[in-house]
């Protein structure tokens, strides 16, 4: 992702091509910073610089826009679920409500882990509500994070008053920092199994439920797979969970995950 005064790079080619003023529309601004998008890719421009918001770093890293609110994609795969859905922010108002979020009587108020951030909303929906004191939010790619500080939708992740902590590694090795109990709420949103089959393991979802305090509540997502290879993956993951010792995992068909109980 590199600063140009004009053009735009074609994708994956280093080069530069022509591009007339009628190519991108405006689609929001944030401080100083102007958006615009051509419908495919999102542009940043600030001070005559602009920065298409897409990158290479192992993997192909882009924002594309989605009424009005970007989404990620990687290796054009789409990273948040929009069907049945406006925008990736009404699906995460929806997993949050989903979970029921409460302070624990005699608590400062709930403290939630978002184990994969991504773009950070569901953190920041979750930061949000006013019965939540904290949430640990967690990102294994340099590349998220790089494309997350320019989107505009994930401001709120780095403000200095935010109750969101961002962790970056890999929820899988941060997790053994985390003390017994520390938890209230989980939100598990990983990649699909084959690209991280260690956050859908046993011995993971035993460090779930370790660091979730009595009464605690998860969602996993689990995506909608269809006939292929990974047809049985809610089945498996539902009882993964019962082994690791949660209690009565639910898969909602319109969040495509599953809630469940320690």
């Amino acid at each position: 992702m590199k600063s140009r005064r004009t053009g735009r790079q074609k994708e994956g080619s280093g080069q530069s091509a022509a591009e007339g003023p009628g190519d991108r529309v405006f689609f929001c601004r944030n401080g100083d910073v102007t958006y615009t998008s051509d419908g495919s890719f999102i542009y940043a421009e600030k001070g005559g610089e602009t920065v298409r918001l897409d990158l290479f770093e192992r993997h192909y890293y882009k924002l594309r826009p989605c009424n009005g609110v970007p989404i990620l994609e990687v290796d054009g795969l789409r990273m948040q679920l929009i069907r049945d859905f406006r925008t990736p922010l009404d699906y995460a108002d929806e997993v949050v409500k989903g979970l029921r979020m409460h302070g624990r009587p005699g608590s400062r108020g709930a403290v939630v882990l978002d184990t994969c951030m991504g773009l950070g909303y569901t953190a920041i929906a979750a930061a949000k509500n006013p019965e939540v004191r904290a949430v640990i939010t967690c990102e294994v790619s340099p590349a998220v994070v790089s494309l997350a500080k320019w989107n505009p939708f994930s401001s709120a992740l780095w403000k200095k008053d935010s109750r969101m902590t961002l962790m970056e590694g890999s929820i899988a090795e941060l997790i053994k920092t985390f003390d017994d109990g520390q938890f209230q709420f989980v939100i598990h949103d990983p990649p699909r199994f084959s690209h991280a089959p260690e956050l859908y393991s046993l011995d993971f979802y035993k460090e779930l439920r370790r660091v979730c305090d009595g009464g605690a509540r998860i969602f996993h997502y689990v995506g909608s797979p269809g006939r292929g290879k990974d047809r049985h993956i809610k089945r498996e993951v539902s009882q993964r969970l019962l082994e690791a010792g949660f209690r009565k995992p639910v898969y909602s068909a319109r969040l495509q995950g599953i809630f469940a109980s320690r």
